[in-house]
């Protein structure tokens, strides 16, 4: 498995690689022990809007398959519906992750909270990721608390409350008729309540000062305003490819935990560990797991590797023509790659084409847009752009199954 750009250093400046250095001082759980790596280091998984690599995020299935692989929290999302109802989503708009263009094909834009619970309920979550998935639907807060349970902790992200005026106070309260989740002792997995927005995270701090709260930055704050938020401030969320390590030294030095998101790599993951991170927020956490655990997975074990991504560029043009994914076969037999596919961090989802088959040290370029295919060239078809995230992006490798096979970040 790989990081590598496809443009700047292939780890953030300065960023070591390896065994040196101390053992993390772990995210704080009760009754347990984070997994530690072979290099000794302690780290907890944070499963981003659940097992999102394998399901379809914030749904049922993805925090079941979250649960199943081991992780130590499920990270997710809550807004309120038009009627004020706490319900679990990412988007502010319903449009990616659900069939509201086509249930309500007269309410664009589809935001979250021009809808009604009743009407949120009508809408499938899970057919936009994978025909299996076809039925998942929108969780309510309460609902995401049964199914939780004891069995994982949750790091609960108040979302976008410029757009949701009231949500701090509408969480705290619901909390406190879930006794079960805020009073001391009285189970054994925690809660954690984050968000961009700090203003929104003192509100919901005054409701309720005995739970821990986290800031999700992209940058680590300076020097007098991380100072500030460690007195009340219990961990730190940056975007790990923005982070440097003496910015992650300050945010240790400082008395908070550092839980980076969203790091999606064997390299990266390393590499956090090298940093001082207590925690990481990931999609695929049972390969998290199993790195923490000593059972990394061998690069090429299946025969192909990412080799490259070539994100979008200017001058492509509105199809995006360049924009390609480039798999390299490592194995010393051709290997049939027809239906395998590719996702991003997003959960953009890009298909090989049936009859494909690299040759033993052979290439195939995936691309995302329409073009001219060929035995070494592969064109998706799609109209819209995939690796073109803000600093940079992640590619999750599956067969046909949905097995993974490999992991590759890159940084812009």
């Amino acid at each position: 498995m790989s990081t590598s750009p496809s443009s700047g250093p292939a780890l953030p400046s300065g960023a070591p690689v390896g065994d040196a250095g101390p053992a993390v001082a772990p995210v704080p759980r009760a009754g347990t022990t984070p997994p530690v790596c072979r290099s000794g280091r302690r780290a907890t998984t944070y499963a981003h809007r659940g097992s999102s690599g394998m399901a379809p995020e914030n749904t049922a299935a993805a925090f079941e398959l979250a649960i199943a692989e081991g992780a130590d929290y499920v990270e997710t999302d809550v807004q309120l519906s038009a009627d004020g109802e706490l319900v679990i989503i990412h988007d502010v708009t319903l449009a990616r992750t659900t069939d509201a263009r086509l249930a309500f094909a007269d309410r664009a834009p589809w935001n979250v909270q021009a809808f009604t619970l009743a009407e949120l309920k009508k809408l499938d979550a899970g057919g936009w990721y994978e025909g299996e998935f076809t039925g998942q639907h929108i969780l309510t807060f309460d609902e995401l608390l049964d199914l939780l349970g004891g069995r994982v902790g949750l790091n609960l992200e108040l979302k976008s409350p410029a757009v949701n005026p009231g949500l701090a106070q509408a969480v705290a309260a619901r909390l406190r008729r879930r006794p079960d989740w805020i009073e001391p002792g009285a189970r054994p997995q925690p809660l954690i309540v984050g968000s961009f927005d700090e203003q929104a995270l003192r509100d919901f701090h005054t409701q309720l000062p005995e739970v821990p709260v986290s800031l999700i930055t992209y940058d680590v704050p300076a020097g007098g305003m991380l100072t500030d938020l460690a007195g009340w401030i219990f961990s730190l969320n940056p975007d790990i490819r923005r982070l440097r390590p003496e910015d992650a030294g300050r945010v240790t030095e400082a008395g908070m935990a550092l839980v980076p998101w969203t790091v999606d790599s064997p390299e990266l993951w390393r590499w956090a560990l090298d940093l001082g991170v207590g925690g990481m927020i990931t999609n695929y956490p049972h390969a998290l797991r199993d790195m923490l655990h000593g059972r990394d997975r061998v690069p090429g074990a299946a025969g192909v590797v990412i080799d490259d991504v070539r994100y979008r560029s200017p001058g492509d043009g509105a199809r995006w023509t360049g924009e390609h994914v480039v798999l390299r076969n490592v194995s010393d037999q051709p290997v049939d790659v027809g239906g395998w596919y590719l996702r991003n961090q997003a959960s953009d989802r890009i298909v090989v084409g049936d009859g494909y088959v690299i040759p033993a040290g052979g290439l195939l370029r995936v691309h995302t847009g329409p073009g001219d295919n060929d035995a070494t060239t592969y064109h998706n078809g799609r109209t819209t752009a995939v690796w073109n995230s803000r600093n940079g992006d992640s590619a999750g490798l599956h067969r046909a199954d949905g097995t993974i096979v490999d992991l590759y970040a890159y940084i812009i």
